[in-house]
Order: C-alpha cells, then structure tokens, then sequence
C-alpha cells in the first residue's frame, strides 16, 4: 500500500460514457482523484459514478458528485477541450466506454493501486483516505500527450463475467444430482438407509468423500454447452485480488471514521460481475454440504429394483434434485460458522465491504453478529468485546480449498500458478522436516528445546509493545488468560473468575483518578487467587511484577503527552 501527498494544482477533468460528455474546466485535486478512485468500481456511466461516490468521498470535497463542478457538454465539445489540454498539461479523461484513464504531463502519478490522505494534522497522522484500485481489464495510461485520448486501448478489453445461473441454478443441481444417481447405479453406496436424509452420517460422509472429491471435481472441470463451452471453474475467477484490495480499502476508510457503505447492487452488470474471493471459497462449501447431504437421500431414497427399470432413473434424478435445491436455500440462509449467513457474506463480497462485528452497511439490511458472547471467562476476548482493539472484521482465508491437492479446488487461477505454488510448498514441507529431525535429534542427546508455545510464561514476548498494545494491557490479558486456564482446570468457582476478570476490565478501563483504587480492588482479588490455590502463586507474583511494569509504562505515556 502506497500513500500519496496530492498537488493542489487545478486539473482539467472530462469523463466520457456511453452517452455523455462531462468537462470540468478547473477541478481540485483532491476531487480528480477521487474521480479517479470511484473508476475502482468499474462504473460504466456517470449515473454509476454518482452511486459509487459515498464510497469514495471525503469532508474535503463535494458530498454529492453531482455537486462537482462539471458540466455536460457535446462530443465534439468535449474533444476539442482535450485537444486543447496539453496547453495546461493538468488533465485527466475518465473513459467509462473503453474503460481506461489518462493523464496529462504535470499530474501526479498514481498507480493501480494506492491508497491517498486527504488531510495530514498536525502530529503528522493521516486521515481522510481515498484508496484507487483499478480492475485489471481497466488501462492506466499516465503523462502522455492528449492524442491518445483519441486512440484506441493498447489491449483488448475483456471483463470476465460470472454466470450465477448456471452456478448456483438448475444446471449445478441437475448436474450434481445426475452424477449421484449414475454412482448409486453402479452400486457403490450402502444398500440399506440407516439415518435420515436430514441427519448427518460422518461415517457415510467419510467412506463416501472420494466419491464426492469426484463428483465436485467433474462438475467444476467439465466444459459445458450454455457455458460456450467453457468450465464452471473459469467462472470462479478473474478478479479476486481487485475485489480484495476494494475491500480493504473501504475498511482503512471506516476506520479512519467513514460510514460502512456497500457497492450498489442496481448498477449495469451487477448479476454477472466476476466473483470475489470469499464468493468462491463459500461456493466451494455449498458445493460439498449439497454433495454430502446428497449421499444421505441416495442411501435412504435409491433401491437396486428403482435403478434397474431406466425410466426409474430420470425420476430420481428430479427428486434428489429437488432435495439438493432445498439443501442450498437452506445452506445459504443459515449461520456459517456461528456467524453470518453465507448469504449475507457473499453478498458481502459482491458488494465489496468487508463484515466486521456489529458493523452497520449502509445500503444492507444485514449485519454481521457480534463475536464473542456474554459472560466469557477468557480476558482476552472480553478486552476485544470492549471495543478496545477496533472492529473484529471477519475473513475467509480458504484454506481448506488446498486440502485435496487438486488444481480445481484450488485457488490458483491458471495450473501453472498451482503447479509452481505446489513446488514451493513440497520445497516447504522438505526443510520443515529437515528442521523436526534436527530437534528430534537434539532431544536424544538431552538438548531438548522448551516449548514455546506451552506457556505464556515459558515463553517470554517481546520486550517491546505487541503491535495495538502501546502500553501493554492485551500482554496482561495474555497472562491472566493462563491464570484463568489453570483455575477452570482446578474446577475454580465461577464467582472467583468471574472477580478476576471484572475488576481486571475496570482497572485497565479506569481514569487515572481511579486507577491506584481500581488497582488494589484487582490487586486483592490476585491475592485472594494465591492464597486459594498455591501452586499458582509464581503466576500471580510474576503477574503483579507486570501490573507494576504496567503502570510505569502509563504513567511516561501520559507525561509523554503531555509534554507534547
């Protein structure tokens, strides 16, 4: 990520669409690239600029791009005014039809990707941020001469497109559901149904995954006829590193104190827009769970003499098909992973902001449930429940796509990328062993390494700050986090924990008015901890030690801020 302090030279602004011409004779810098940012949407016209714009504006400009000092003019117009540009050489063209932008000589130069602060304060913090993260199938053509706005692109435009019909309709069930009925016909699954086909079977599902590895494999990899004899696989790709970086942008951008804004979803090519990555990763789960809970119905619904009459076979393909459909209105509406419906994230990633907890979407009527709940013993979390650490924002990493070793699933978009990622993590896992038999070695000779992880104390951190822990609570909370472990373990009672974790919440939280007393309330409740249990005396001790260390680390903060 690249920041960017802007000129303030006036620029000569023209966007061209299908069927307009705008011209802004003398434009403020910070108004022209935000201009230049909304083209991160991919609008097609300036209706769509004017949508995408609270997404992208800032108290330092217009509220309403419609309040920009632009003016509609005719073709020819606005064609003279760019040949006339090189005069003043600051000018920009936003083309929405050929999907590109150009600048003149004396512009500031901006990257595909960039991130800008609109306002530095006076401590030298940056705020008010603008984030340009150009679709790949858009042109950046920057300091040339004003002809080629006239010319043609230097490439051919190509926009991948998504058809969620064919993903997520008639054509994955039917496809799926043929498939599983052809495999039951062979007679490779269970004869007799022990379960229902609404209840989960782990022991069908595993003796049954190769089969279903198979299944969605042949189903991502097959070309099909209304696909113009692509894959369903090409669909899931072509943009997710654009979408992501979106993203992330509009998250700095609510962070920095903007509303939450969603894409809208009204604009031209919203139904086919390409798939973000977090689209794809919950597209291959619907996959699996409507495979998976398809076995369940084949075992209970399919019968050796139904299979063998072959006007038997078309019937159940409907009627497992009917059951896959309710499988995925069911699975798309219902939590994922005890948060949001894979419905809401998806739609999420479509409309290109990030779901973080309790966060209100402007323009979205979900919203994603807070994390942690009520009455948790763990310090950790109650600190991130307290909103201490910012917003918890959710992100599907997809690791589990990689799983299988097979390219389909893969994240990879071309099989050479996963060819070579697959060399790196062979090489990986070749110095990873390397390094196991080396410790394995040094343990048979008595060098055994401590466990770096087995304790919080066996592990000593870093003497400086954790990054967003300036004075040091979340190592406190990390401490008494342990603390806690080893009561529960102890079968502790809960009014005990529940002391420790409350008056550790109201001393970190405390004014400096009350710190000293918030600090003996916790300081009592520590004891009270030891004397019940001795073996934890050393925590406690060490622990107290670093509520001291604490305390000195609060009190030069403050001095420090004072002073400055």
């Amino acid at each position: 990520m690249a920041d960017h302090e802007l000129e303030e030279l006036p620029v000569v602004v023209v966007i061209l669409d299908k069927r307009s011409c705008r011209l802004g004779a003398s434009v403020d810098a910070d108004s022209a690239v935000t201009l230049m940012a909304v083209a991160s949407e991919d609008p097609a016209s300036w209706d769509e600029i004017v949508s995408y714009w609270p997404r992208y504006n800032t108290p330092e400009i217009s509220e309403f791009a419609d309040g920009l000092p632009l003016r509609l003019v005719d073709r020819a117009t606005a064609f003279d005014a760019i040949d006339a540009i090189d005069a003043k050489e600051s000018w920009c063209v936003i083309d929405l039809v050929q999907k590109r932008i150009c600048t003149g000589r004396s512009v500031m130069k901006v990257d595909r990707d960039a991130v800008f602060a609109m306002v530095t304060d006076e401590k030298g913090d940056q705020h008010c941020l603008v984030s340009l993260h150009l679709p790949p199938w858009w042109e950046l053509q920057e300091n040339v001469e004003s002809i080629v706005v006239q010319q043609p692109r230097l490439t051919p435009l190509v926009v991948p497109r998504t058809n969620r019909e064919v993903l997520y309709g008639s054509a994955m069930i039917e496809d799926l559901a043929s498939r599983m009925i052809s495999i039951a016909g062979e007679g490779l699954l269970p004869r007799d149904g022990s379960s229902s086909p609404e209840v989960d079977d782990p022991e069908l599902s595993e003796a049954l995954y190769p089969l279903t590895v198979k299944i969605h494999r042949d189903w991502l990899m097959t070309p099909r006829q209304d696909l113009q004899g692509r894959t369903p696989r090409v669909l899931l790709f072509g943009a997710h590193g654009w979408s992501d970086r979106v993203i992330d942008g509009q998250r700095l951008r609510f962070e920095d104190g903007a509303p939450m804004v969603a894409a809208p979803d009204d604009v031209e090519g919203y139904e086919d827009a390409p798939m973000g990555g977090e689209e794809m990763i919950l597209y291959f789960d619907l996959c699996r769970e409507v495979i998976r809970r398809g076995w369940f119905w084949c075992q209970n619904e399919v019968h050796a003499a139904r299979l063998l009459l072959s006007h038997e076979r078309p019937k159940l393909v409907s009627e497992l098909g009917a059951f896959l459909s309710r499988v995925r209105d069911d699975w798309l509406q219902q939590p994922f992973e005890g948060g949001s419906p894979p419905s809401f994230i998806i739609e999420c990633s479509r409309r290109r902001v990030p779901h973080g907890d309790g966060v209100t979407i402007e323009g979205m009527s979900g919203q994603e449930p807070m994390e942690h709940v009520q009455d948790c013993d763990c310090p950790l979390c109650n600190m991130m429940e307290s909103g201490m650490f910012g917003v918890g924002f959710d992100i599907l990493d997809g690791h589990h796509l990689e799983l299988d070793g097979e390219f389909a699933f893969s994240k990879c978009e071309s099989y050479e990328e996963w060819q070579e990622e697959q060399g790196e993590w062979t090489e990986m896992s070749m110095e990873m062993d390397c390094e196991l038999e080396g410790c394995e070695s040094r343990e048979a000779d008595g060098e055994a390494e401590q466990d770096e992880f087995a304790s919080a104390w066996s592990s000593p951190m870093t003497d400086g700050p954790l990054p967003g822990d300036r004075f040091g609570q979340m190592k406190l909370a990390f401490r008494l986090t342990e603390i806690i472990s080893d009561l529960e373990s102890a079968s502790a009672p809960r009014e005990l924990i529940k002391n420790l974790n409350v008056s550790f919440r109201e001393y970190y939280q405390s004014e400096s008015s009350q710190r000293e007393v918030a600090k003996r309330r916790f300081s009592s409740h520590l004891d009270a901890t030891g004397q019940r249990y001795p073996m934890l005396v050393p925590k406690v001790a060490d622990f107290q030690s670093q509520v001291d260390e604490f305390e000195r680390a609060i009190a030069g903060g403050v001095a420090g801020d004072e002073k400055s």
